[in-house]
């Protein structure tokens, strides 16, 4: 029997999906069904695991991957529920570093990033909406080490998975509030402007689902059960 895309579960509202197959080259193809355009700027490395996985390593300084504003409107998740997750290996360097982000400062969209602060490392999901933001974030995301993350937002709500674990969630008050509606390019590894908080690490098979209602929600054990399975590669 022939099991498509979309016939596994965790696969079903997904709209971005990033496997990184090509290992060369400055064009990477989304397997989902948008079928998204994205593009390698400034020639991140390409660079097998000892699994012969391919992933993505950026420099922290210029590299980044990109898809045009006007392609991406459907990740632009203004009132929906979604999720986010992959891989990342991330090393300090700037203060704050983007995963992926669709997003205009304050004024609009949703982004994923790395900080290390006086508390320790963070992974924050912040939406920015009429001139100000709301955020939540989870600690414990050490440098050097290979981590799967997956992070949902619900409502005003966000959970966040590391190695298949659920951890603990500090939200700002009143939770997150719906993000502006956004026309900026989806970044991957830098800020909107794509002139800082550049990545520096590894980056494997970024994912995003969406949809109203209960669609785009990733449960713990669906991420657990993902955890499980690539897990082995690293």
């Amino acid at each position: 029997m022939t099991v498509h895309y979309d016939d596994i579960d965790v696969n079903e509202d997904i709209l971005l999906d990033l496997p990184f197959r090509e290992g060369t080259g400055a064009i990477t193809q989304d397997v989902a069904k948008p079928h998204h355009s994205v593009d390698l700027i400034g020639a991140p490395t390409w660079t097998p695991l000892a699994s012969n996985l391919m992933t993505l390593n950026m420099d922290g300084a210029t590299q980044y991957l990109e898809c045009q504003g006007a392609d991406s409107a459907d990740l632009d998740f203004t009132t929906h529920s979604y999720s986010i997750w992959g891989w990342l290996n991330w090393t300090v360097d700037d203060f704050s570093q983007i995963v992926i982000g669709r997003y205009e400062l304050d004024q609009s969209g949703w982004e994923l990033y790395l900080t290390q602060g006086a508390g320790g490392n963070y992974l924050s999901l912040r939406h920015h909406h009429g001139g100000t933001r709301t955020a939540a974030y989870s600690l414990g995301w050490t440098p050097g080490v290979d981590w799967f993350f997956g992070v949902v937002r619900f409502g005003t709500g966000v959970f966040m998975i590391r190695n298949g674990v659920a951890v603990t969630v500090t939200t700002s008050v009143g939770g997150l509030q719906n993000p502006g509606t956004c026309n900026e390019d989806l970044v991957i590894g830098a800020r909107f402007t794509k002139d800082n908080n550049f990545l520096k690490g590894m980056l494997w098979r970024p994912r995003v689902a969406g949809g109203l209602g209960l669609n785009g929600i990733i449960t713990p054990n669906r991420f657990n059960q993902v955890y499980a399975r690539e897990g082995v590669w690293f």
